[in-house]
């Protein structure tokens, strides 16, 4: 199971390079700054909260010694995006820009994106944590006497996806997920599925399934299962 991470994507390319310098004389003897040292920027503890993501693109000063200065805020979709883009951008190192081989002060464009693993999306969107890291032993419901039984079972047609309705489609979808201790679905992920673009609303509708808490000698258990489920308006 591959656990969430804040994902922030780096300018790997300059977007836009102004030179400054008095007299501009021959183009062709210019060289773009080039970013040596990278900082990723953290992701607003606020918006990582509530499983926002967005962009910012911050100019900088890059001087002859390759420094990172006056940064500004060009664009950022959230103010908070600025403030840690421009602190990240600040910590940058670059070969600086030379004219005729000679070092000069220019001014680079440097994007950012703030983005957030689906994992932690989902937790935010069903309200509970869902995908998790666990450090306990999960007993596979295989060496069960029986399969647990589930005490809540939704109405999986109300997973079914809007942009899908009407459509005639369904799908059939098999999931592994485990059983806590207090009978909630944690960790599902998907087997199999029949139709593409229903993986979310499956995910979903296993997630707010209920079960009986499973005992194993005497103890409250983890359980690894398999279910199938089908998804129709």
């Amino acid at each position: 199971m591959k656990f969430w991470k804040t994902s922030i994507t780096l300018a790997t390319t300059i977007l836009a390079a102004t030179m400054v310098f008095s007299n501009q004389g021959d183009s062709r003897n210019l060289l773009s700054p080039v970013p040596i040292y990278k900082v990723s920027p953290k992701h607003p503890d606020d918006l990582y909260a509530r499983a926002i993501e967005g962009e910012a693109v911050i100019a900088v000063t890059v001087d002859i010694f390759g420094g990172a200065t006056k940064p500004k805020v060009e664009t950022a979709t959230h103010p908070d995006f600025g403030i840690a883009a421009s602190q990240a951008a600040s910590e940058w190192i670059f070969e600086p820009a030379t004219k005729d081989g000679v070092p000069i002060e220019s001014r680079v464009k440097l994007p950012f994106v703030f983005e957030i693993a689906f994992e932690h999306k989902f937790n935010v969107e069903m309200g509970r944590e869902i995908f998790v890291k666990l450090n306990h032993t999960v007993v596979p419901s295989s060496e069960l006497d029986k399969d647990p039984l589930p005490n809540y079972v939704p109405p999986f047609s109300s997973f079914y996806p809007e942009n899908f309705r009407n459509s005639g489609k369904s799908a059939a979808v098999n999931l592994e997920f485990v059983i806590a201790p207090n009978g909630e679905v944690l960790n599902p992920r998907i087997l199999s599925i029949t139709t593409n673009g229903f993986e979310k609303a499956a995910l979903q509708a296993i997630s707010s399934m209920k079960y009986r808490p499973v005992v194993v000698d005497g103890k409250p258990a983890y359980v690894s299962m398999i279910r199938p489920i089908q998804l129709t308006e």
